[in-house]
């Protein structure tokens, strides 16, 4: 939807591993860009570092006018609030055999980022309560981004 939304140009990946030093010649990254007609940025640094790659592959200067969507909170959504952009953290995206090559340690932390973060009452209400302000979108509480679970 989001290619949809905002056109071709405007949607693309920063991945952790395909498009990374990890991925040997691409290979990762070329078959994702075939499979979903979505480009993967190719950055040395893995998140929070790689700002510099994806300004270049937008032809932006302003970070603050990107938009991070990540499945993970301490790698996707820290990368974004670091640098002023506004962040939507997701369910995992992909599962099960999708999800064969993810490396260990993202398999290991992610659930465990989820539990502390999100399932704790307390870190989830401080989280909430110190919110950072972002540049462009100024009224969260009229605006909100947040989808609860129906049950």
């Amino acid at each position: 939807q989001a290619v949809e939304v905002f056109g071709r140009e405007h949607v693309a990946i920063v991945s952790n591993s395909a498009g990374t030093k990890d991925d040997p010649d691409y290979v990762d990254a070329i078959l994702i860009e075939e499979k979903l007609g979505i480009s993967v940025i190719r950055h040395d640094e893995k998140k929070p570092g790689g700002l510099k790659e994806v300004l270049e592959h937008f032809g932006f200067e302003d970070s603050s006018r990107l938009c991070m969507v990540g499945d993970r909170l301490l790698t996707d959504i820290v990368f974004g609030n670091l640098y002023g952009m506004l962040t939507v953290h997701t369910l995992p995206l992909c599962k099960g055999t999708d999800n064969k090559k993810d490396n260990v340690m993202a398999k290991v932390l992610r659930p465990m980022e989820n539990q502390l973060l999100y399932r704790s009452w307390f870190v989830s209400s401080m989280i909430r309560s110190n919110t950072l302000k972002h540049r462009y979108w100024t009224e969260p509480e009229k605006y909100s981004l947040t989808i609860e679970d129906e049950k």
